[in-house]
């Protein structure tokens, strides 16, 4: 088919994106196909929010294997790898059955290469275990890397270039070029502002999602009420570029809604803050209507806890502590774990040292009283959150919590003035999903038919998810990522030499 443009570069394959998924797709591309391929970044340097990520998704992957058997102190009821067959239940299962079949089977087939890959490129796989050591329905999936997410990009970024790709930075994709119904490049800027028609015979979408963009999150995430109540705690800019440049050639949108990775994070903090880390303790959690909300053992799954915080009037929620839960949180170490942003049994140490800077900035509030703290929180109803409190207090002395059922170990009372409130709030990770792809990572149309040319990867494809992010199989955006651009590349590289 002739083409209706004239192209200023022509390349076989043009990835759009350098995060994990962009990078795996066009170092596949080059490193298996031997095909010229070109890779845009809109941001001057490429990784995305792959540099955040802790941990790496993989069923029977070498480390497994070596392993045999995960370590002893995962607290978890799985004391073995998962099976193939155990990942497919999981993943439907949690998903409550919206996952697709065939993105699912590509997900577990895929990821242990990637494991195998990073082996090769030099990184040092610490350990293979689960995320939060007392979440009792996670399996044994986490690959966790020295040097994290960060360095895995750094290596795989080296290898990329090798391979001989042409990464262009500050060129950001803003439109797909179609001929006859078949994608055949992308219209971009460069980095001095100059339009550049790219011709190629495919072109892999991996733009990392669109959570940095709240009109969009309001449009097409299952939580919409989401972009209204957050803060944002990594420094992405994921804007849904990819998913809008699908919608404009055909791209179903309509059955595949992404959703949000919410976070709980004291308000305007980073995941790495102690009040965060606080914050999150199974200690009590009330809403500005003063309630108790949840089971605030919830805090053990992040994905749970900012679920149900971003649930609450304006998404707002106090966190309440005495000084003996601050000492001990201090001494003693967080009991629960949010990945390497806080880790099981770290000490927090700045704690004090933040609770004071943060009463400062209007975002922690301080009293010697349960009513002085309760009538100096801003928005909340201080004699419902007085009642709250006295009535929890009657929980600890019985050792029974009547309203959610939380644990006696940790029915705590608050004893010991000061007493401190932490503003909580949800922050977005990242959205997942939001383009509906086959197995093969193909985008599909209204009819569920591919469209020429076209694929979707990372967290600009939907597949493994329901209503939220899938914690029982940790690190599985970092695995679906990688896997999804390598299947990508390789059914283009089929494709075109086809």
């Amino acid at each position: 088919m002739s083409t209706k443009y004239i192209f200023d570069a022509e390349y076989d394959i043009v990835v759009v994106g350098g995060g994990a998924a962009g990078k795996m797709a066009a170092y596949t591309a080059a490193k298996e196909g031997g095909l010229k391929v070109a890779l845009l970044e809109k941001m001057e340097n490429t990784g995305g929010t792959s540099i955040y990520t802790e941990d790496l998704t993989a069923f029977n992957s070498i480390e497994q294997q070596e392993r045999k058997t995960p370590p002893k102190f995962t607290g978890t009821p799985f004391d073995h790898y998962p099976t193939y067959a155990e990942g497919y239940a999981r993943y439907m299962d949690y998903s409550h059955q919206r996952a697709n079949p065939d993105v699912v089977r590509m997900q577990l087939y895929e990821t242990a290469e990637t494991v195998q890959l990073y082996r090769d490129l030099g990184a040092e796989c610490v350990n293979v275990f689960v995320f939060a050591f007392n979440q009792p329905n996670e399996l044994n999936t986490a690959h966790r890397y020295e040097g994290l997410g960060e360095r895995m990009q750094e290596l795989l970024l080296r290898a990329t270039i090798n391979a001989g790709v042409d990464i262009f930075t500050s060129t950001p994709a803003k439109k797909l070029l179609t001929n006859g119904g078949a994608v055949e490049g992308v219209l971009a800027i460069d980095a001095e502002g100059n339009k550049m028609l790219i011709g190629a015979k495919a072109v892999i979408l991996a733009s990392g999602g669109f959570g940095n963009n709240p009109e969009m999150v309001r449009k097409y995430a299952w939580q919409h009420w989401t972009a209204n109540h957050t803060c944002q705690c990594v420094p992405t800019e994921n804007t849904g570029d990819g998913l809008n440049m699908a919608l404009e050639v055909g791209a179903d949108g309509t059955t595949a809604p992404g959703c949000v990775m919410n976070i709980p994070c004291a308000w305007g903090k980073m995941l790495t803050a102690h009040t965060t880390g606080a914050g999150i303790q199974p200690i009590i959690w009330v809403n500005n209507r003063g309630e108790r909300f949840a089971n605030e053992e919830m805090g053990f799954s992040f994905m749970n806890a900012g679920s149900s915080i971003i649930k609450q009037p304006k998404g707002k929620v106090y966190a309440i502590l005495d000084s003996e839960q601050v000492e001990y949180y201090t001494e003693e170490g967080s009991e629960i774990s949010l990945g390497e942003f806080i880790v099981w049994k770290q000490k927090l140490t700045h704690l004090q040292t933040e609770l004071e800077q943060d009463i400062e900035e209007g975002i922690v509030w301080k009293g010697n009283t349960i009513e002085e703290l309760a009538y100096a929180i801003d928005d909340v109803n201080a004699n419902a959150l007085i009642e709250t409190l006295r009535e929890y207090e009657r929980f600890c002395k019985e050792g029974f919590d009547k309203k959610h059922f939380k644990q006696a170990q940790y029915l705590r009372p608050l004893s010991k003035p000061p007493f401190y409130a932490i503003r909580m709030a949800a922050s977005i990770l990242t959205t997942i999903g939001g383009i509906r792809v086959n197995g093969n990572m193909q985008v599909t149309d209204e009819n569920y038919e591919p469209i020429p040319g076209l694929y979707a990867t990372g967290n600009d494809a939907s597949g493994l998810y329901g209503d939220s992010y899938n914690l029982d199989c940790p690190g599985t955006a970092s695995g679906f990522a990688h896997a999804s651009g390598r299947t990508a590349a390789r059914h283009a590289i089929k494709t075109i030499k086809g």
